[in-house]
């Protein structure tokens, strides 16, 4: 896991990049609602790994914290998310 920017239609968006397979990756944005996207290998290009100022990969944990509120905060708890969210977000 890594946490990633990510440049779509809708703009840059942060995330957590879960798994990498042979056609797709699988990554959690930071939007409402709080899901497993896939976006294809094609578009990795759009993917930059989020670094912190003093150039330092940016905490996982400390972005899985955030998600997990975020999903909260949209969700009303964590048990209304996807299965597949949820176990990412543990």
């Amino acid at each position: 896991m890594k946490v990633i920017q990510y440049h779509s239609d809708d703009g840059r968006r942060t995330g957590l990049l879960i798994s990498t397979g042979r056609k797709f990756h699988k990554a959690i944005l930071m939007d409402n609602p709080i899901r497993v996207i896939k976006i294809p290998i094609s578009s990795g290009r759009y993917i930059d790994d989020l670094e912190t100022g003093a150039g330092v990969p940016y905490p996982v944990s400390r972005a899985k914290r955030l998600l997990r509120n975020a999903a909260k905060r949209f969700h009303g708890s964590i048990r209304n998310i996807s299965k597949e969210a949820r176990e990412a977000l543990s």
